[in-house]
């Protein structure tokens, strides 16, 4: 078994087959329940009004529900859009068709809570016992929720690609099952999270040299699947993308890049969203420094960190790119500009945050030098304290979604009726049948 996470330094983790027998199986099971629960609640109380009010989001509802009604819920299965497949937005909006317009809202964020549960579940398995110990992955587990600029991507069904992204990168780099659950469980994740968004290129040399390094069927398996995924999404991306994203210019500088990345990367996580704002004399050169820090991070990490936390990093880089590259941010104005904004685009910033967090936990391992575990431990102090203060979200603002969806009843067959939905300014419209 490879050396824990926080002691390793350039071996090449090769774990072992997970082999859990009986009991110990029935107690693993107890506790993830236990867990998932747990992580569950923690996601329910950063918005509890996701549950107990629910509301459509911009897309949940004026594509994936509008689409999945007017159009009928199969056929949207096969139609991309922004230039790739969103299959589990699609099909967490088919589900939704099957229940009152009034609890559409309510089954499609519950879907996305069990997406966004996923991530720290699994890597609280024995799958991962070979990166560290339980506290460590508890509190890697704990980062993945408290991220404080997750607004954009929390309790909603479009956004949830952002988790089926890490939770497909975490199936990658698992040691291999030993149940044929587990098994069921790595091909489910990857069809749907290759299925959804344009992760799957991205993910592609990981799953590559994961099956390079261990040279087992099941990486096999799994590189298969990853690159059939990359294939349909890349002809997709091709065929559609050039149509369907802003036609705005990026408005690309240097310290726009520096405000970005060092902002809403580095930052934000830490000392707030309202840092930067409250403090625009030394912005860009805080950003600036974050920036150069990032990068030599970045290379420390290349050169000294554990395998998996070298391919995360390269997959985040590789986001980041693509991100900066072709970002949606705005359908009227230049696009980075408009990315500089604190808590503007949280999808973008989600994995690399979290990879961020990750290394700073891999920061505090006893044979790094004494000068880097400080800095990992203020960096793990911050992000707590920064998560606890914005631990509670704003809630949506009550459009009286079950009002509308009532009086849509009695809309005649064959009418259009709109319903205004958060954020405001945004509408679902639905032709009665």
């Amino acid at each position: 078994m490879s050396p824990p996470l926080l002691t390793q330094h350039h071996s090449v983790p090769i774990p072992p087959q997970v082999n859990v027998q009986g009991q110990d199986k029935r107690r693993d099971a107890l506790f993830l329940l236990l867990y998932f629960i747990l992580i569950v609640a923690a996601i329910i109380s950063r918005r509890p009004d996701a549950v107990l009010h629910a509301q459509f989001w911009a897309e949940d509802g004026t594509i994936w529900f509008a689409s999945a009604y007017n159009l009928g819920p199969v056929h949207t299965l096969t139609l991309p859009q922004n230039g790739y497949f969103a299959t589990f937005p699609r099909l967490a909006a088919a589900i939704a068709t099957l229940v009152p317009l009034a609890s559409a809202p309510l089954v499609m964020n519950l879907l996305a809570i069990f997406v966004q549960a996923l991530p720290p579940v699994f890597l609280l398995t024995r799958r991962f016992a070979y990166i560290g110990g339980q506290p460590v992955r508890l509190l890697m587990a704990f980062l993945i929720l408290a991220v404080p600029t997750s607004a954009e991507v929390h309790a909603n069904a479009t956004n949830s690609m952002a988790f089926l992204a890490l939770l497909a990168f975490l199936v990658l780099v698992a040691a291999p099952p030993d149940t044929k659950a587990g098994r069921v469980f790595d091909v489910a994740v990857l069809c749907l999270g290759g299925a959804t968004g344009p992760f799957a290129v991205l993910l592609l040399p990981v799953a590559v040299l994961m099956y390079w390094i261990r040279r087992r069927r099941w990486s096999a398996v799994l590189l298969g699947i990853e690159c059939s995924a990359a294939i349909v999404q890349a002809v997709a991306i091709v065929e559609t993308a050039a149509g369907t994203r802003s036609s705005q210019p990026l408005g690309a500088t240097p310290m726009l890049l520096f405000r970005i990345v060092g902002g809403q990367v580095i930052v934000s996580p830490l000392l707030g969203m309202k840092f930067l704002i409250v403090r625009p004399a030394i912005a860009n050169l805080v950003c600036a420094v974050a920036f150069a820090g990032a990068l030599l991070l970045l290379v420390y990490v290349v050169c000294r960190a554990p395998l998996e936390l070298r391919l995360f990093m390269v997959f985040t880089v590789t986001l980041l790119a693509a991100a900066l590259r072709s970002p949606l941010a705005s359908l009227t104005e230049p696009q980075w500009p408009v990315l500089i904004t604190p808590g503007a685009a949280g999808r973008y910033w989600l994995i690399p945050v979290i990879s961020f967090f990750w290394v700073y936990v891999w920061m505090l391992g006893r044979q790094r030098p004494a000068v880097i575990r400080a800095v990992g431990a203020l960096a793990i102090a911050a992000a707590l304290w920064t998560g606890h203060s914005y631990w509670r979200y704003q809630p949506f603002v009550n459009l009286h979604f079950t009002k509308y969806a009532s009086e849509f009843h009695g809309v005649p067959v064959g009418q259009d009726f709109t319903i205004p939905i958060n954020p405001q300014g945004w509408q679902l419209t639905l032709h009665k049948h």
